[in-house]
């Protein structure tokens, strides 16, 4: 069970946005940051200015960008497959008898015959 885990946090921290949530740290310090500015701030009012609304300078634009979901990191992924067969063991094989008939949804009685002679004539020239 070690394995499969351990595969998917590779993944998800290199091919997704997922290795945001690695800056949640600088989120909560600059939270704190904020908070011995204005000690009234709340981290709903700070989560607001940060994320909702359209972020005003404060002075601190270069540490606002280091927040997590800020900026799009330049994420990519490469997927090779892995094969960890320690064994490999073919399925014993089916007889399938298939009928000589083969089914057919489709049905023309509704068409005229005349209709789909038609269509076969040669043009004629009046």
């Amino acid at each position: 069970m070690f394995l499969p885990r351990f595969l998917l946090i590779i993944y998800l921290f290199s091919a997704t946005e997922f290795n945001q949530l690695l800056k949640l740290p600088v989120l909560v310090m600059h939270f704190q940051e904020h908070q011995q500015k204005n000690p009234s701030i709340s981290f709903f009012q700070f989560i607001h200015h940060h994320y909702l609304v359209n972020h005003a300078d404060d002075g601190d634009a270069e540490r606002d960008n280091q927040l997590p979901f800020q900026s799009h990191d330049n994420c990519g992924s490469f997927q090779a497959p892995i094969y960890l067969f320690l064994t490999f063991s073919p399925l014993p094989p089916q007889v399938v008898i298939l009928s000589k008939e083969k089914p057919s949804f489709y049905s023309d009685s509704h068409l005229l015959s005349a209709h789909l002679n038609s269509i076969w004539q040669p043009p004629q020239f009046v």
